[in-house]
């Protein structure tokens, strides 16, 4: 019986920790958004990079040999949308 409390302690533990983790992930988050601040969701980590997209090369290409000379605008699609980059866990997203 004493191994079995032990187990039921060890596990009624990791889920009080489990949960207070995300309590305080969820006032972390709230406190970033009502300060407007930018951060990764995946990691609430507010380390960022933006890039934009350019110019796509390989989508011009494509588009050129399905469609011809038509086609070459393919490379164009998306070059103005922003992408944010988690410089913690690499995660890509949009803002």
């Amino acid at each position: 019986m004493g191994l079995w409390n032990a187990l039921k302690t060890q596990v009624k533990d990791n889920y009080n920790k489990q949960a207070e983790e995300l309590a305080q992930k969820a006032t972390r988050k709230k406190e970033m958004d009502d300060q407007g601040i930018p951060y990764c969701p995946k990691c609430l980590s507010t380390s960022l990079s933006a890039n934009k997209k350019g110019f796509g090369v390989g989508k011009a290409l494509v588009g050129g040999a399905l469609t011809g000379g038509v086609g070459l605008l393919a490379g164009a699609i998306g070059k103005n949308k922003m992408e944010l980059y988690c410089m913690k866990c690499g995660n890509k997203f949009r803002p």
